[in-house]
This record gives structure tokens, sequence and C-alpha cells, in this order.
């Protein structure tokens, strides 16, 4: 599945002479270059070769670099063909925007501030029409695009946020709560050990393998919900 043409885009790498023409590919390429973390209108200006000041006249803030850039991250990424039944297509393109966020870190935060770039509108409505094609009702197939993604970028956002290194101490804050869950005096025979224990993997797994697990149970609820409710209820 694509999400625009593959026409050649500006290369906005300097070179010597007279700067390149500025346009909002340009930008955007160099905003998923640079990084959103480390995301400046002096870092995307010097890239460019070009003065703040001209960069300015195309972007008037850093939510404007970030959205042309989110948009790029996005149009550019590999989509699933959405083609199968609808829950193989559901979980293709979850995984797929897990990886688009894993791929640009920091991306999945931005999104969370709020920032909505034009190709996160074109993928939900494209999945949307897919499962209506597939028997959904339109209002139960926002429902079950919504939590998919929502799934997927509210897990990928808690993995960047474990992982991020803290002040307090060497490692992230992933390794923090799982030295304080092992530091803890709670009794390995009471009732709340084998609760203790899945709390530490779950801490412990793989970001990708928990989130995984958690969208095969949202895939369920949605079979049992909202599959078929195009003929059975709207």
């Amino acid at each position: 599945m694509t999400l625009t043409s593959s026409a050649a885009r500006p290369d906005p790498r300097r070179r010597p002479g007279r700067p390149p023409a500025l346009d909002a590919e340009a930008i955007a390429i160099a905003v998923v270059d640079i990084g959103f973390p480390a995301l400046t209108f002096a870092a995307v200006a010097e890239r460019l070769g070009v003065a703040q000041a001209t960069l300015y006249r195309h972007a008037s803030n850093r939510d404007e670099l970030v959205r042309l850039g989110l948009d790029r991250a996005l149009r550019t990424a590999e989509w699933p063909e959405l083609d199968g039944d609808w829950r193989s297509l559901l979980e293709r393109s979850a995984v797929a925007s897990w990886r688009v966020w894993e791929q640009h870190p920091g991306a999945v935060l931005e999104v969370a501030r709020g920032i909505v770039p034009w190709s996160i509108v074109a993928i939900s409505d494209q999945v949307g029409v897919a499962l209506v094609e597939r028997g959904f009702s339109a209002r139960a197939a926002v429902l079950a695009v919504d939590l998919v993604f929502d799934l997927t970028a509210d897990s990928r956002r808690g993995a960047e946020t474990l992982d991020a290194p803290t002040a307090e101490a060497e490692g992230g804050m992933r390794e923090r709560i799982e030295e304080q869950w092992r530091d803890s005096s709670r009794s390995p025979d009471g009732p709340e050990a084998p609760v203790h224990a899945e709390m530490l993997r779950a801490i412990t797994a793989g970001p990708f393998e928990w989130f995984h697990g958690k969208l095969q149970i949202v895939l369920a609820g949605i079979e049992q919900e909202l599959a078929g409710s195009g003929t059975a209820r709207d």
C-alpha cells in the first residue's frame, strides 16, 4: 500500500555554491535525517545550507517542522497491501505502524503532543474503508482502526519512555523499575508471587513481544464486538 507516488524528490544535502531551492519536501527529508529528538531550526537550516530566516518562510515553528517530518516518515514507509481477511489486515497494519515508530525514535512522542500529519489520516481512511468492504459498519471500522493504532502508538511510546536514560542512575527507567521489583519485600511464597513474576516478565520482555500479545487481545475483542457489524448492527 502506498500513500504517494514514487517520483524523485529533491536531495537536501548541502552542496558547494548556490543553496538548493527550498520546498516542503526538502525540509521534510532534512527533518527525518536529523531525527526528532535533535530537531531544531538551526539544525535543519544547517543541513539545508540556508539561513534560519529563509527556513521560517516555509515553516513558522518547530511543530510545523515536526509535521513535515512525520508526514514523510509515514508516507514513505512500507505499508502492507490491504488484502486478506480483516484480522490479518489489521494485524499487519499495526505491525507496520510499530516499525515506523521504531525506525524514527521520538516520532510517536511528537504525535502524542497532538501533531497529526495528513499521512495518519490517509492511512486510517484506507484501512477503515478496507474494513467496511469486509462487513464492518463505518462506525465499527473507525472504532477498530482507532483501537489498533492507538494501542500501537501507546505501546511504542511506553517503550521509548521506559528505555530513555535517567539522570538518577545508569541505564533507563526500565532497569530502575526492574530493580525496584526485584528488591521489593514481597514474599516469594505469597499469593501475589505468580503475579509478581509475570510483572517482572512484562518489564523485561522485548517491547514488540509485549505489544504483540496485547494486540491479539484487542483483535479478539474486535472479532467479538465489531466484526460483521455492517450487516448485524450499526
